[in-house]
């Protein structure tokens, strides 16, 4: 009996010996809801917690993104509760959050301990004094967030300053409130879009006994990761040439052209949870399966999870970061210059152990819209406050060092002098000049935007190619399968999609009908501009179109479009020696949604390669055809001729349950769309494609979840040719 007894005892006998681990980490949440408290999940934010406890319905879903705005108006506590004996060993104890989303009070057993305001900083707290000479006492940890737009106050009525407080007491009007408290600026609306401001613990949190100075983010001194054999040294070079200003990247000496699109975050509320981790791998290995070689990591979003870079390390994905910051002037106050201070610190030296970075970035279009958004006559500023914003800018970003796009006396310089151990460049803004200024073609990176927002056609990407097009874009909607899960009462698909109903209900109709659909079109002049370029390039009065053919010639649109500036950016590309040309990058807007909605993205929301996607591999791809192209584009597509479709379609799956589709034109097809019935979320190897008779196109379809299930699918298609038949041509 003793020796079972001490068999028993020996694994808890050692299991009381065995040294505690250095860290706690603390995922045990509640929040508070009307007096009651519900689990809240860490890392999470408030709607998605609001969400998991059934009190808000799916913001994205219908008109639900109006119907919550009162999260965003809230105050909100969270708290948890740890005994003395869970916490790791130590003298030195020190409570760590890695990311708080808003304005947040720390109360530590009943004492207002500090308030927070900058999402994208770690914060850290000695917190060994409220354990001193007690057994097993409990160390009771709230969070109170707070509404940035309001004033608020703490448990001992001291004012927490929202925004309109914090802008009175700067004493300027700035275009974005939001410019005075360090937020994901997209979470409060863009026109790609929801507004949905919300708070959380976004980021992990943990106890650990590691001491200040260990908990600092590594430098180069100490732990700086070693770049990978694969990756060689990469440089921008801006210099001075015969046209203006060059803007070059050269690895080892040579020049690289560079193709990709622009990066905004995957999801409204963006934690790294397992649907967000497929969503990174999904949406960089579609990036590189296109051909490109370079993201911009719009100034927005967010400073991207470790994930992301991991994964662009891993796939050869160069990454320009911009720090986050994005259309508005941002205040001089102290305390924030002292917290853009650390933020930049604590963000370049997390992110450089990265081989993918190859350009920081100090903002997107706060320059541009300095330069060219009338801010000056709509705020009524004097000359005196003009001159202080301008000094802020220069203060934070190097604005008076513009004219070269680089500084070396900013604070986000000065940051990336001191915390990146390979010293990659900075520039100072992006773009160097606005679409309305000659220099835009001749002087550094350009955001061409008069396609699109100034309505000019397509033709205009010949003329206004710049030296880098780092932003230019047309938008498109998804496809009637994404609309149909986030906007009740949108008309089903035909079963064969070919087959039409003359008394279908037209995209315009629906759109009247139901409020869902225009919630989910976030520019105001959206579907004018779609409508206009729709007529003036394939010849349809969009009025007569039925959602789904909407749908569908809006994506052969916007890859005609933007297509054709990817080809006048490339085409231009011819080097002699080592001397670049004269446009040496083409990053489209935008490869991604937050999401499901009309925009300019290349993949919806739920994954799926829209037209532009398939145009763009086409055109990124090393052994790319240019003759076939110029050609291409010497037609509109209203000016062909298009006969009544007609073709065989075959499918076979592989021995590894891989779904392959053969489909042999028996007659000219044109933008030939292949989905599965149901509707996989996915993409084809070849999708959007022409066929001349006699033809064959084979493809094979790839689930976005690897696992799908495509045993029992069938293959609808739907041609150009429907649609133009169906129009009376």
């Amino acid at each position: 009996m003793k020796k079972r007894c001490l068999v028993i005892l020996l694994p808890l006998l050692l299991a009381a010996c065995a040294t505690k681990p250095d860290k706690l980490e603390l995922t045990d949440w509640q929040f508070e809801y009307n007096g009651q408290e519900y689990p809240a999940a860490v890392p999470g934010f408030i709607h998605t917690d609001l969400m998991a406890n059934g009190i808000i319905e799916d913001p994205y879903y219908g008109t639900n993104e109006d119907s919550v705005r009162w999260v965003g108006d809230s105050v909100w506590f969270y708290g948890t509760t740890i005994r003395k004996s869970e916490l790791p060993e130590g003298d030195s104890l020190w409570l760590v959050f890695e990311g708080l989303a808003g304005q947040a009070s720390l109360v530590i057993n009943g004492e207002l301990i500090y308030v927070m305001d900058n999402m994208f900083c770690r914060y850290k707290f000695l917190i060994s004094d409220f354990l001193l000479g007690l057994y097993d006492s409990t160390l009771n940890i709230g969070l109170s967030f707070w509404p940035v737009s309001n004033t608020h106050y703490d448990e001992e009525c001291e004012a927490i300053p929202g925004d309109s407080l914090k802008e009175s007491q700067y004493g300027i009007p700035l275009p974005e409130r939001r410019a005075f408290t360090r937020i994901a600026p997209y979470q409060q609306g863009w026109d790609w879009g929801p507004k949905l401001p919300t708070c959380g613990i976004w980021k992990r949190v943990y106890i650990t006994n590691k001491s200040q100075s260990e908990l600092k983010e590594p430098s180069e001194k100490n732990s700086f990761r070693s770049f990978s054999s694969d990756w060689n040294k990469i440089e921008l070079r801006q210099e001075q040439d015969s046209i203006g200003q060059s803007f070059t990247f050269y690895r080892d000496g040579k020049t690289i052209f560079i193709k990709g699109a622009n990066w905004i975050p995957v999801h409204s509320f963006p934690v790294l949870d397992s649907a967000n981790r497929a969503r990174y791998r999904h949406l960089l290995c579609s990036a590189k399966e296109a051909g490109f070689n370079m993201l911009r990591v719009w100034g927005g979003g967010i400073y991207e999870h470790d994930y992301f870079y991991d994964l662009c390390d891993s796939l050869g994905l160069m990454v320009w970061q911009d720090f986050i910051f994005a259309g508005t002037p941002y205040p001089d106050s102290p305390d924030m210059l002292q917290s853009i201070r650390e933020e930049a610190r604590q963000q370049i030296s997390r992110i450089a152990k990265h081989p993918c970075i190859v350009l920081w970035c100090g903002n997107n279009e706060v320059k541009n819209g300095w330069e060219d958004w009338g801010w000056q006559s709509q705020f009524n500023w004097t000359p005196e406050q003009r001159a202080r914003l301008e000094k802020a800018m220069d203060t934070i970003f190097g604005y008076s060092s513009t004219s070269s796009n680089t500084s070396t006396t900013s604070i986000l310089s000065q940051a990336v002098r001191d915390c990146d151990p390979l010293q990659r460049p900075y520039i100072t803004t992006s773009p160097l000049y606005g679409w309305g200024h000659p220099e835009c073609v001749t002087h550094g990176d350009s955001h061409y935007w008069g396609v699109w927002w100034g309505e000019e056609p397509f033709e205009k990407y010949a003329e206004k190619t710049g030296r880098f097009m780092s932003e230019y874009g047309f938008q498109s909607y998804p496809m009637l399968s994404t609309l149909k899960r986030v906007i009740p009462n949108v008309e089903p698909f035909h079963e064969t999609a070919h087959v039409y109903d003359n008394n279908k209900e037209t995209f315009h109709e629906t759109s009247l009908r139901i409020p869902a659909l225009r919630s989910h079109q976030k520019h105001p002049r959206g579907v004018q501009i779609i409508d206009k370029a729709m007529r003036q390039y394939y010849g349809f009065e969009s009025r007569t179109l039925s959602l789904d053919d909407y749908c569908y010639v809006s994506q052969l649109l916007q890859a005609w479009g933007v297509g054709y500036g990817i080809f006048q950016h490339i085409k231009q590309f011819v080097v002699s020696g080592d001397t670049p040309s004269h446009c040496m990058g083409t990053l489209y807007w935008q490869l991604n949604d937050c999401w499901p909605v009309a925009s300019w993205s290349s993949i919806d929301y739920y994954g799926n390669w829209k037209a532009l996607h398939y145009r763009a591999q086409a055109l990124y791809a090393d052994n790319v055809d240019l003759r076939k192209w110029e050609q291409y584009y010497s037609v509109y597509p209203k000016d062909r001729t298009y006969p009544e479709p007609k073709y065989n379609i075959s499918q076979a799956w592989q021995s590894d349950g891989s779904l392959v589709v053969t489909i042999k034109a028996e007659t000219d097809l044109y933008d030939v769309y292949i989905d599965t019935d149901p509707h996989i979320d996915g993409h084809f190897s070849r999708n959007f494609v022409d066929l001349q008779a006699g033809q064959k196109l084979t493809a094979k379809f790839i689930p976005v979840n690897p696992n799908a299930d495509v045993s029992g699918v069938k293959i609808t298609i739907k041609t150009l040719n429907d649609v133009y038949r169906h129009n009376g041509k």
